[in-house]
């Protein structure tokens, strides 16, 4: 095992500077080579180096949400339900909306609510799809004071090189008794799909000498014990966590596996998923509620 201990960007959960390497591949992307490293203090992955700017632009384009989202049919009704056993809320801000499809479910529940996004083209197709809502980009939104009664994030961790600062700058946006709610992947915490893909990635990478080429577009994989505690670090007191694991990223539907490997994906990550339900700490997802201590 090879260590770092200079020259290593810090790591982006808890400022450890050491690092060692992992199973996964690196990738090339933009010119670039990505290399996944993990912190030797708290276990999070992450690539090396960060994207930069330039990286980032090429990494989302505008198309990289894919369609906008239709009319409102529940899909976070659990959410909403677990948000009223703790307070009374008038505002939501979306921060790194996409598509809008939690805007539409906030809008559909009542709530004023304000999303967020980085590219200004993707911000314009908002604000003429959903009218009801108020969208800004990135640097508009920095741009303002306002405050938030709540404020969400779903699967928007995992994209950023900074996502302790991202915290602490929204955390001053929260209103008093504010709450934040998040969900997203926890991709290196413990199940069998996980398992199986640090197995086939370390054949790829130390037997085959082989080099990925997708779009690093997740920068970090965390597990459930440093996605709390990154939390915990920066002052919030968690309200409810709860993980819970999906066939992702392996395939969800037999019909689609067109291929015996596919085939032999789908069943592990199937097993895997039913096992969850016996073991409470194997999972792939989070979802998260905390307040300001």
């Amino acid at each position: 095992m090879s260590l770092t201990v200079s020259n290593t960007p810090i790591c982006l959960f808890c400022d450890n500077t050491q690092t060692h390497s992992t199973p996964f591949e690196d990738t090339v992307f933009n010119n670039k080579t990505f290399e996944y490293v993990q912190c030797t203090n708290c276990d999070l992955i992450f690539v090396q180096p960060l994207p930069t700017m330039d990286d980032i632009t090429k990494m989302y384009p505008v198309e990289y949400q894919g369609a906008l989202a239709g009319n409102a049919y529940g899909a976070y009704d659990f959410l909403f339900d677990r948000i009223k056993t703790i307070g009374t809320y008038k505002t939501i801000l979306d921060y790194g909306c996409g598509g809008g499809r939690f805007v539409v479910e906030a809008v559909e529940k009542g709530f004023e609510v304000t999303g967020t996004e980085y590219n200004p083209d993707l911000v314009a197709n908002l604000t003429k799809t959903f009218p009801k809502a108020t969208f800004l980009t990135i640097d508009d939104f920095y741009k303002s004071d306002k405050k938030y009664d709540i404020i969400f994030l779903s699967n928007v961790l995992e994209h950023l090189t900074n996502p302790k600062e991202i915290m602490l700058k929204l955390k001053e946006r929260l209103s008093e008794n504010g709450i934040f709610a998040l969900e997203g992947p926890i991709e290196n915490n413990f199940n069998l799909t996980q398992i199986t893909r640090k197995i086939m990635f370390w054949v790829r990478k130390n037997i085959f000498n082989k080099k990925a080429s997708h779009v690093p577009t997740h920068i970090l994989y965390s597990n459930r014990k440093n996605q709390e505690e990154l939390f915990k670090n920066i002052g919030l007191e968690t309200l409810y966590f709860n993980i819970e694991e999906s066939n992702w990223p392996f395939p969800s539907n037999y019909k689609d596996c067109d291929t015996m490997m596919k085939k032999v994906m789908y069943f592990i990550a199937t097993f895997s998923v039913k096992m969850s339900k016996v073991f409470s700490f194997w999972g792939n997802n989070f979802t998260y509620i905390g307040k300001k201590k």
